[in-house]
C-alpha cells in the first residue's frame, strides 16, 4: 500500500499556510521550511503525517499535515487538513 504525496510548495499553498506556490518555492530555497526537522526543496513530496516547519519574519508555525488538500479548498477547509503544533512570535 502506497500513501498519497503532494510537493510541498503545492500542498503550503492550497493550506492557505503561504500566499501563492510560488512564495512557498522561495521559502524552501532560503532555508525557511523544515520537514520533520530537515530542510525541505520546493519538490519534496510530503503527506499525511508530515510535520511541517515554517520560518516567517516574526513567526515560527510548525504543522502536522492530517490530509492533502485537493485542487480547490476553501480556507476554512484547509484549516481541517493540518494540525498547528507551535505557533510562536518571534522577536526581531
Amino acid at each position: 500500500m502506497t500513501t498519497a504525496t503532494e510537493r510541498i510548495d503545492v500542498v503550503l499553498n492550497r493550506l492557505c499556510l503561504t500566499r501563492s506556490r510560488s512564495e512557498a518555492k522561495n521559502a524552501c530555497e532560503a532555508g525557511a521550511v523544515l520537514v520533520d526537522g530537515r530542510p525541505a526543496r520546493a519538490s519534496q513530496p510530503i503527506g499525511p503525517g508530515d510535520r511541517v516547519t515554517l520560518r516567517f519574519t516574526n513567526r515560527l508555525l510548525e504543522v502536522r499535515i492530517r490530509e492533502l488538500p485537493g485542487k480547490s479548498i476553501s480556507k476554512k477547509a484547509a484549516r481541517e487538513l493540518y494540525e498547528v503544533l507551535r505557533d510562536e512570535r518571534i522577536e526581531t
